[in-house]
């Protein structure tokens, strides 16, 4: 995260808290749509060993990612 967009999140979250929960809501409900079309997209396209090595992980953190962001049993 950049200074100014650090600073511009300290300065709302102390001037209007209740903003910047709302803001990361916002951001959080965001990621998980994009990382549930993600992970459904990158399972049809690759095996557990692939993404892995495209992710920088092992296999088992790769498989437990995709299932927490695809919305199913890291054990399918």
């Amino acid at each position: 995260m950049s200074r100014a967009a650090f600073c511009l999140w300290t300065r709302l979250v102390l001037v209007l808290p209740v903003a910047a929960v709302r803001a990361a809501r916002r951001l959080e409900v965001t990621a998980e749509s994009v990382g549930y079309w993600a992970a459904c997209g990158t399972t049809s396209d690759l095996d557990a060993g692939q993404a892995a090595a495209h992710l920088g992980l092992n296999e088992e953190a790769a498989r437990k990612l995709m299932a927490r962001f695809g919305r199913w049993s890291p054990y399918r």
